[in-house]
């Protein structure tokens, strides 16, 4: 939903004589790229790629004045001075991750900190983080990256100034609850002798979460599973990872032209399952060339 409803608004706001400027990679999907540019969408560096004022640098960059900010949303700062640069913002950040990044900026103003269970280098993530700082600008949210005991230990352990005791937990939206649970549960066994105080906030997107689930329980019912998605989609490698924990072959490809006739020999029943920024068209031709590459 998210990233469709990004990718309908750049479609409606853009044309070829005023042209909108992403400011960041518009999805994680080169196909839905290339279409959104040939309508007169154009990508600009992201924040992080940025050095200095995020405002100005977009404005010298910008002839129309208009930019888009992905679905992937950004942080207070850059929000601020796109603003400040007097911009034509056009917001496409998913309904989702605004909330998440409403509940990190809460946790800070009510004096608890931060941690979000997620891929330190993801798009998303870094957005969150932007929301978690205080009027002084000083950061109150950590990252952390994996569930498993001993990270965690050694994460606390070699917490600066020790860990704290009020303690708001977030997850990027694309994660598998599976995996959160196991961070929640951890994190607080290792909590359990001292004094403690979690307030935990679902920010998963549940229609990913039941994505995956489906896709695992069509991986059962199969014996190859194709996943269809951008290499850079941390949903669509969760989908790849949830079909291989069923046991089933599987492999994540951007589109038909990778598709390999060897995967399907001796191969009765294949599964096609596809990230959330991809097009219809691309399951559709991956399924067309599946049924020609296939023995029948």
């Amino acid at each position: 939903m998210g990233v469709r409803r990004a990718v309908q608004i750049m479609q409606s706001e853009a044309s070829l004589d005023v042209p909108v400027f992403s400011v960041g990679e518009i999805v994680h999907n080169p196909h839905v790229v290339r279409s959104l540019e040939a309508a007169g969408v154009h990508q600009l560096p992201g924040p992080d790629e940025i050095d200095g004022d995020v405002g100005r640098a977009t404005a010298e960059a910008v002839p129309t004045g208009r930019v888009a900010i992905t679905a992937h949303g950004v942080g207070e700062r850059v929000v601020r001075e796109l603003n400040q640069a007097g911009l034509d913002i056009i917001d496409t950040t998913c309904p989702i991750v605004t909330r998440a990044q409403r509940y990190g900026a809460k946790f800070v103003r009510d004096g608890w900190h931060v941690i979000v269970f997620g891929d330190r280098g993801h798009k998303e993530v870094r957005g969150i983080m932007g929301w978690t700082h205080d009027a002084g600008g000083a950061s109150h949210a950590t990252i952390f990256e994996r569930a498993d005991y001993d990270y965690l230990k050694d994460q606390i352990d070699d917490f600066p100034g020790g860990f704290p005791s009020k303690i708001g937990v977030m997850v990027q939206t694309t994660h598998r609850m599976e995996d959160f649970g196991r961070f929640v549960s951890n994190l607080m066994l290792l909590q359990r002798d001292r004094n403690f105080e979690f307030h935990i906030v679902n920010t998963l997107c549940h229609a990913t979460t039941g994505q995956q689930e489906a896709a695992a329980a069509l991986a059962r019912e199969v014996e190859v599973m194709v996943v269809v998605g951008g290499r850079k989609s941390a949903n669509t490698r969760n989908l790849r990872e949830a079909c291989e924990e069923q046991g089933t072959r599987s492999y994540h490809i951007e589109g038909p032209d990778e598709l390999r006739a060897e995967w399907f020999e001796g191969v009765q029943r294949v599964g096609l399952t596809a990230g959330a920024s991809t097009p219809d068209y691309s399951i559709d031709q991956v399924e067309a060339r599946i049924r020609e590459i296939a023995p029948a």
